[in-house]
């Protein structure tokens, strides 16, 4: 059903598009060349999303998980049922779901889908890929620290907000995801969300530095940036 909401709306902006193009004076060759080319929304997003070394993190993270106690347990965690179920009340949040529906239909129109987000997923095999792994780890905190090495964060905030002054639809995605500031907080107060932080708290997480990370990453931290209005695009 999903999908079918998802195909007829974008069919209807083909539509209006179609329409609209045969009321519109016929340009000629030598302006259409001299037009320059709207950036294409799809290909915005590839150049950001190949930005994070995934495959370094996916290392990382394979070599933790496999060989570092206090990282499975904070794996363990957050894969809990209560874990679990915080995850499935953060998916159901409207602004969420409105943000996943926009961005789908954004998507269709620039032809492609949401699965250019699949590079991201994180594929974690059973054994070390190299024999040094075993020796690497170093606890919660050599992860982290770790992790903030090879993690470009500041160049992926500014290539972000470079693309956003280059696409109208990066510009419009980048404010969507700057206006969930609100749910975060909200979220971060729920009494599942207080157990589960106090429990990698307890494990050596730190979750101070981990919600830096996150405001930061998604715009919602640092003063040197315009002021956002957080709530214009709650009601999309």
């Amino acid at each position: 059903m999903k999908g079918i909401t998802l195909f007829l709306v974008a069919l209807g902006c083909l539509v209006a598009t179609s329409s609209s193009a045969q009321l519109a004076p016929i340009k000629s060759v030598q302006q259409a060349a001299a037009a320059p080319a709207a950036p294409n929304f799809a290909l915005e997003l590839v150049a950001i999303i190949r930005s994070i070394p995934r495959k370094q993190i996916q290392h990382l993270v394979q070599a933790y998980l496999l060989n570092d106690e206090e990282f499975q347990a904070v794996v363990r965690d957050i894969n809990s049922m209560s874990g679990y179920r915080l995850q499935q009340q953060v998916l159901r949040q409207p602004e969420l779901r409105q943000l996943f529906i926009w961005l789908n239909q954004q998507l269709i129109l620039a032809g492609s889908s949401i699965k250019i987000f699949e590079d991201l997923e994180l594929e974690i095999k059973v054994f070390n890929k190299y024999p040094y792994w075993s020796q690497m780890v170093g606890g919660i905190n050599g992860f982290e620290n770790d992790f903030n090495f090879i993690y470009p964060l500041e160049a992926i905030r500014s290539q972000i907000e470079q693309s956003a002054q280059r696409s109208p639809l990066v510009a419009e995605l980048w404010r969507r995801v700057v206006a969930l500031k609100p749910l975060y907080e909200r979220l971060l107060a729920t009494p599942q969300a207080k157990v589960l932080v106090n429990q990698l708290q307890s494990r050596g997480v730190n979750v101070s530095a981990v919600d830096s990370f996150i405001r930061y990453q998604f715009g919602w931290s640092n003063a040197t940036l315009p002021s956002y209005d957080y709530t214009e695009y709650l009601n999309y």
